[in-house]
């Protein structure tokens, strides 16, 4: 990671190897910026990375860059058709730094003015080339985007520069107003919300330069877009790398000299290209299935994205980062600690921002997690307790994958722990996914809320994601795994397994929950389970297909995860995330939830309820913990109001349902829709009224048979398209 520009070296050589330097071109533009200015000034520090260095010369990548700016037949800047952006970005300088930052932002349709004390642009070019070769190179940039220059107009201070963001690159010995003190060198964000400082202010290097400006100009979007002053990780400069390559078996070539001394015929270019190695790191690829999935490595992924942050015209972008299930391991297990899941997660918020994620994607989940918080919602503190010194969370899937979980965990924990008390609900970790950061802090405030209202207890969590989001948003909550807290206190005496052998599933978030990871294999352990460790477990544990609500924005794709998870090994799993055991039991693999070992559980088969069922199942916990615990009566509203429903659903649909996220409730309200209004059309030819009805941003189309007083579903489907009667 020599570069400070981050070019991709791979792509770029790769198509000088077949003679495409157009195509060259385009890529080396996209970072380079100013492609012929840098490939006259760079200092080419990717010489003392190159891994031929080791062997005989490395890559002459400069002479590379020259060739693709001289040869490539098409060299215009491109434009893109974006409504104007109200957020005003001032840059003090007119160097490369400073014009850099500029015409990014200008490009993605911010007005930005550019405050330049002398009466021309370029700063330092000016000792370092022709203003023939780097001003026609600075002016088209310009001229494309929504950039104004003022001359001869010198800032003295902050407060005369009535602007939204201000980006200081006044050089060397320039004006600081101030700011460098305690500033963020890898975002270049100061302490000063809105402003950043940049280039040679900083002691730079020309390209340095070019690549400070093009990080401050993703820094300002994502401070314009949320208030943070963090920038973006996967846009800072990676100033080491850890990859080693085997060149034992690599042949040993010499550099290609051009002919006149000075720059590479077009042969010459191809020549000196195909020395590359094209070497790479793919241990992210060998733990995720998303990068194989789109044929696309991180920095080709992020490079994309970045891009399409400046068009609408974005649909496979989102869905690719829609497909990441945010759970981290990249991030683990890369040598250089990429996280791609926070990338793709920031991505989502500025679209969602931009109004460009598809809601469609996360509407069922949203639906799910408001169920969670309103209807199934309970906060109490232990009978006879006004507080509590331990509150248990079980989060929002346990007792919806099964009831007992919740209800018998609680009794048991209840009767050598009299004052703990209860909080049914979500933790926020779907609108985080779904980039509803509002939602997200509201739901915050309230676990909070909650938490002072119980007078400040340690918070029992069954579920890891929960345990994270808790660590990140309410880090003053302290917690303690429900799985170590049970062998502190004791298992029940029903504590069993027919199992004898078994594979402990570590659910993604437990990579940060070791207390969890080895809690689970103790009880295992005592109740007489040999284990085998996976191969992807502990640190390394992978996501099961659920998180991100990937399902619904690339169900392929989480398929495939869950099969590739299922067959991991033959042995049955022993997992302790309710989402991991439902991921299993539809793909049919022998697994249990290490509750129902606790609990004694474990004789009967686990069957994944449907959706309308899950949410009978949340309503139940409700109802039966409250009657048990605290002898209170509640309405079976939610279980009645389904049971009664006058549809059957066979359970080969059930299943079809499950997959799409439909609930039987949509199916339902669908059908009375079309009854009520007479607007479903009858096919005699098939004996079926078919139908629809728009429920949020999701149309439901349904095919049903009228039977007695009821109705038979034949078919559901549903898509986003808005149907317009006119």
């Amino acid at each position: 990671m020599s570069c400070p520009l981050n070019l991709d070296v791979r792509d770029i050589l790769r198509q000088v190897q077949a003679g495409n330097f157009t195509a060259a071109y385009n890529t080396y533009r996209v970072k380079a910026v100013f492609p012929e200015i840098v490939s006259r000034i760079c200092d080419e520090p990717c010489r003392a990375g190159c891994v031929r260095r080791e062997l005989d010369e490395s890559v002459s990548l400069r002479l590379l860059e020259r060739a693709c700016v001289e040869f490539a037949r098409v060299k215009t800047v491109p434009s893109y058709n974006l409504p104007p952006k109200t957020k005003r970005i001032a840059v003090i300088g007119a160097g490369l730094s400073g014009l850099t930052c500029a015409v990014k932002l200008a490009a993605k349709s911010y007005p930005v003015t550019v405050y330049e004390k002398s009466g021309r642009l370029g700063g330092r070019m000016w000792d370092l080339l022709s203003p023939e070769i780097f001003l026609p190179a600075i002016r088209s940039q310009i001229d494309a985007g929504n950039c104004t220059v003022c001359f001869e107009t010198e800032i003295t201070s902050l407060r005369d520069v009535d602007h939204d963001v201000v980006v200081v690159a006044t050089g060397e010995g320039g004006e600081t107003f101030g700011l460098l003190e305690e500033m963020n060198l890898l975002s270049y964000g100061t302490t000063r919300p809105g402003a950043f400082v940049i280039g040679n202010l900083l002691g730079t290097t020309p390209v340095e330069d070019i690549a400070q400006g093009r990080i401050a100009a993703s820094s300002v979007e994502k401070y314009l877009k949320v208030g943070a002053m963090d920038g973006m990780p996967e846009t800072f400069r990676q100033t080491s790398c850890a990859f080693q390559m085997d060149l034992s078996k690599v042949k040993s070539s010499t550099a290609v000299v051009p002919r006149d001394g000075e720059s590479y015929e077009q042969e010459e270019a191809s020549a000196e290209a195909g020395r590359c190695l094209l070497c790479d790191c793919t241990v992210c690829s060998d733990g995720c299935e998303l990068f194989g999935s789109f044929r696309k490595m991180p920095k080709q992924m992020v490079s994309d994205a970045v891009a399409s942050l400046n068009t609408k015209r974005s649909a496979g972008m989102v869905r690719a980062m829609s497909s990441c299930n945010l759970c981290g391991l990249c991030g683990k297990i890369c040598p250089q600690g990429i996280d791609m899941g926070r990338f793709f997660q920031d991505f989502r918020v500025f679209k969602h921002e931009d109004g460009l994620l598809p809601p469609a994607f996360h509407q069922f989940f949203m639906s799910d997690l408001r169920h969670a918080n309103e209807e199934a919602y309970l906060a109490r503190t232990a009978p006879d307790h006004a507080r509590a010194d331990r509150v248990f969370f079980p989060g929002c899937q346990l007792a919806a994958s099964d009831p007992r979980h919740v209800v018998l965990t609680y009794h048991h924990l209840l009767e050598r722990l009299p004052d703990l008390g209860l909080i049914l609900g979500c933790c926020g970790a779907p609108a985080e996914w779904a980039a509803e950061t509002a939602l997200r802090d509201e739901i915050v405030e309230r676990l909070t809320a909650e938490w002072e209202r119980f007078g400040r207890p340690e918070f029992v969590f069954a579920c890891s994601t929960c345990r994270l989001q808790f660590e990140r948003y309410m880090p003053e909550i302290r917690g303690v795994s429900l799985y170590a807290l049970l062998l502190e206190v004791g298992l029940p005496d029903l504590a069993t397994s027919e199992v004898r052998e078994a594979c402990v599933f570590d659910p993604c978030s437990s990579r940060h929950d070791g207390s969890a990871q080895q809690s689970v294999r103790r009880i295992a352990e005592k109740t007489g389970i040999a284990l085998t460790e996976l191969p992807w477990s502990g640190e390394k544990a992978q996501c099961c297909g659920w998180g991100g609500h990937m399902a619904v924005a690339n169900p392929k794709l989480a398929i495939t995860i869950g099969r590739n998870r299922s067959s991991a090994h033959t042995l049955p799993y022993i997992t302790y995330c309710a989402n991991c055991q439902e991921v299993f039991s539809r793909r049919g693999k022998d697994s249990r939830h290490v509750l129902d070992i606790v609990l004694g559980l474990d004789k009967t088969r686990y069957r994944s309820p449907s959706l309308g069922q899950r949410r009978v199942n949340r309503m139940a916990a409700k109802r039966t913990v409250l009657k048990d615990e605290w002898s209170l009566d509640v309405a079976d509203e939610e279980e009645v109001r389904l049971e009664a429903g006058p549809v059957i659903i066979p359970d080969e649909l059930l299943l079809r349902m499950y997959d799409d996220r439909i609930l039987e409730e949509d199916v339902y309200r669908t059908i009375e829709h079309c009854e009520t209004t007479g607007s479903a059309v009858y096919d005699p030819s098939r004996d079926v009224f078919v139908g629809h009805l728009r429920i949020g941003v999701i149309t439901y189309w349904v095919e049903y048979a009228k039977s007695g007083r009821g109705y038979v579903l034949r078919s559901v489907y549903s898509h986003r398209m808005e149907i317009v009667e006119r």
